[in-house]
């Protein structure tokens, strides 16, 4: 458990949190009284802040009525104040009501059949719901008078107990989920969805948790926030309080903590310092700064400092998640087969509309053997590794992974059976580095990853992201993490697309040293007739959908029909 924290816990961690301490522990005795009342109020705004960032700028999870569970948070602790309730029981009380909204609207617009605007369309309505059920429920809420929540403990004391509950929550949240395998797939949903699920990660799963930590933590916010504020009205839950946690964010900068009490601090002392001189000017300067923000300095002003003292791109890239160590349960791979073929497809047919593209494939692959699917454009190849790897669902026929039906298994699902995946475009991590995207497969993976010079190109390539590489160094940036990441099974789409003749060529002989070395079974797509020689046992002749012929290279190049519909041959 020691060991564990000294892993999660950097030098430099250590002492910003002290710094941090001791910063919010002197303020009483530097701040006059309103002031002092002013960055508690951007304290506990800061809080919610850092509990959207948790959903959006972690997980990706766009919320656009965030304020639905900063209000449950705050009515929560004033009607317990109002009835003489422990206040406890009443914080419980709204950050459980938080919890359930956040489950039923993720699980309604998480699903992985959910559009993309479909969480932001019900978290628009939910914040709408539950300002309207604050105005409309009287006897509970007080209507639109709202509840006066008074703190029992003075400026200082209410500035200590909520300055306690901020610091100590954001360190057990940063502790437990950020530098834990929970920030870590965060980071891997939100950069690339389709990596991170070949990789066995569940996409729904993880934003669904994200979401629901992101709620308990803006319900916790709010009821800190109760006495803070002294009156609880409908419009603390309501689509200005939404927006305005938006502009803190984006003005601060998306996936830091440092960013959301930036900006929340900024916003919040600002409105307050300025918003009576200038009433409601002030909202449009701040709608007017947001836009400036968004186009100029996307990733905010902690953005934009770090560019300008040239921070180290591992903590500008990974947002402070921990890309390397595994806590996560080991993916259940048994693929034991009894000899039977690890990967099996009986009469798969696939359509799109009126469209037959696969038509009764059957294909049966052994353990250890390297098989290329060839043929014209428009054979169905793509389509049929899709099938195979869980992104299509076909119409008719079944598949299987060492014995086990996989047919109505999402991709994740059989990615933790031991099925890798490689694209036609390469799949990584583009705002990582390399040794951080082969970290963070490896930190996904169960096996070991055999001895393959592959790993050490990139295992200390530090100094740039991946973005920035070539293409040739991107598809190889690939193959290392699908390989790290422990595959039994890899699918590959024309995996030398877009290489020149001798990077195709080393790539070829890469894979098959990789298939030789380690015993991967390689199922791949392939055009480049000199690769398919190199590479391939067994080769696979598509056309209109069905397998025209398989056999050696020679007995298929032979073979009249395959002249004729693929090598153009009369």
């Amino acid at each position: 458990m020691i060991a564990a924290l000294r892993r999660r816990v950097g030098r430099g961690h250590a002492l910003a949190l002290v710094g941090a301490a001791l910063a919010l522990a002197a303020a009483p005795f530097l701040l006059l009284p309103y002031p002092l009342t002013l960055l508690t109020l951007a304290l506990v705004y800061g809080l919610f802040a850092f509990g959207l960032d948790i959903a959006w700028g972690r997980a990706g999870v766009v919320s656009i009525g965030h304020a639905a569970f900063f209000g449950l948070g705050a009515y929560g602790a004033a009607i317990a104040s109002a009835r003489d309730i422990p206040v406890l029981l009443g914080v419980a009380g709204g950050v459980v009501a938080a919890l359930v909204l956040a489950l039923v609207i993720g699980l309604a617009g998480l699903g992985r059949r959910a559009l993309a605007s479909t969480m932001a369309v019900l978290t628009l309505a939910l914040t709408l719901a539950v300002s309207q059920g604050a105005r409309s429920w009287t006897g509970l809420t007080n209507g639109s008078n709202g509840l006066v929540v008074l703190s029992d403990s003075g400026v200082v004391g209410t500035y200590y107990r909520t300055a306690g509950i901020v610091l100590g929550t954001v360190v057990v949240v940063w502790l437990i989920v950020l530098r834990g395998s929970l920030g870590r797939r965060f980071v891997a949903i939100r950069l690339n969805q389709q990596r991170a699920e070949h990789l066995g990660i569940d996409p729904w799963r993880t934003k669904l948790i994200a979401l629901l930590i992101s709620a308990g933590i803006s319900a916790l916010a709010g009821a800190v926030a109760a006495p803070v504020i002294g009156l609880i009205s409908p419009s603390i839950s309501g689509i200005v309080m939404s927006t305005e946690v938006l502009v803190w964010l984006a003005v601060g900068g998306l996936g830091t903590i440092t960013g959301a009490f930036l900006g929340a601090g900024l916003v919040t002392i600002g409105n307050q310092l300025l918003g009576d001189v200038i009433g409601s000017w002030y909202l449009l300067m701040m709608g007017v700064l947001f836009l400036l923000v968004v186009r100029f300095a996307p990733e905010g002003l902690v953005g934009v400092v770090r560019s300008v003292i040239r921070r180290p791109l591992r903590e500008k890239a990974a947002g402070g998640a921990v890309l390397a160590g595994t806590g996560a349960p080991p993916p259940d791979r048994s693929t034991a087969t009894a000899g039977g073929p690890v990967l099996r497809a009986r009469d798969v047919e696939k359509d799109f509309g009126p469209v037959p593209v696969i038509q009764g494939i059957d294909l049966d692959v052994a353990a250890g053997e390297v098989v290329c699917l060839i043929g014209p454009n428009g054979a169905g190849k793509t389509t049929f590794l899709a099938v195979l790897a869980g992104e299509h669902v076909p119409e008719r026929g079944r598949v299987w992974i060492a014995g086990r039906d996989v047919t109505a298994r999402p991709a994740h699902e059989r990615a933790r059976m031991g099925l890798g995946r490689m694209f036609q475009i390469p799949s990584v991590f583009l705002e990582l580095t390399p040794a951080q995207n082969l970290a963070l497969a490896r930190a996904e993976g169960v096996h070991p990853p055999a001895p393959l010079a592959l790993y050490d190109r990139f295992t200390s390539t530090d100094d740039m992201l991946a973005k920035d590489l070539p293409l040739a160094d991107r598809r190889a940036l690939e193959l290392a993490m699908a390989l790290s990441w422990g595959p039994e099974i890899l699918l590959l789409d024309e995996p030398a697309a877009g290489l020149s003749h001798e990077d195709s060529v080393a790539l070829a002989r890469t894979l098959r040293e990789v298939a030789e070395r380690t015993g991967c079974t390689l199922v791949a797509v392939e055009h480049d007739m000199e690769i398919v020689r190199e590479l391939a046992d067994r080769v696979v002749v598509l056309a209109d959908g069905r397998i025209l012929v398989e056999g050696s290279m020679d007995e298929v190049s032979a073979h009249d029909e395959v002249r004729r519909a693929y090598l153009g041959v009369a």
